[in-house]
């Protein structure tokens, strides 16, 4: 094998630890994917009040249009955020962000700082769209 089969090798580890490196961290620490049509189909059911769906973007990111209800804590203060969170350890949490990434990223913190039931938005908002979105707040 040359160097440069070898920086191939190196270079294509390194794009499928970036596309996929979130998903398989999920997956081992036994987070859950959720589609947006199975969030919106909680949010209208009886258990809804045991639900928190927790957006992870930045703050102008939150303000250009958030879920309804959805709290707000940015990945960059979700550590010094945990114990506001701490009463909340038994519900479901949904974690979102714009595309997937960064919320399974806060969703395997959160499983490792003891949240039983934790989900990621399978494509964050982009997947979400525009229904019931509040803008500005």
């Amino acid at each position: 094998m040359g160097v440069p089969d070898v920086i191939s090798v190196v270079l294509g580890s390194l794009l499928l630890v970036v596309l996929f490196g979130p998903s398989i961290m999920c997956a081992i620490r036994g987070v859950k994917g959720m589609n947006a049509a199975e969030l919106r189909k909680r949010r209208k059911g009886a258990d809804r009040k045991n639900l928190l769906i927790l957006d992870v973007r930045s703050d102008g990111e939150f303000k250009s249009g958030h879920i309804r209800e959805a709290h707000h804590l940015p990945l960059d203060r979700l550590s010094a955020g945990l114990p506001l969170l701490d009463r909340m350890k038994q519900h479901e949490v949904v974690v979102v962000c714009a595309s997937g990434k960064r919320s399974a990223v806060a969703a395997v913190r959160l499983k490792g700082a003891g949240f039983e039931s934790v989900y990621n938005l399978k494509g964050g908002m982009f997947a979400w769209g525009g229904e019931d979105v509040v803008r500005g707040q």
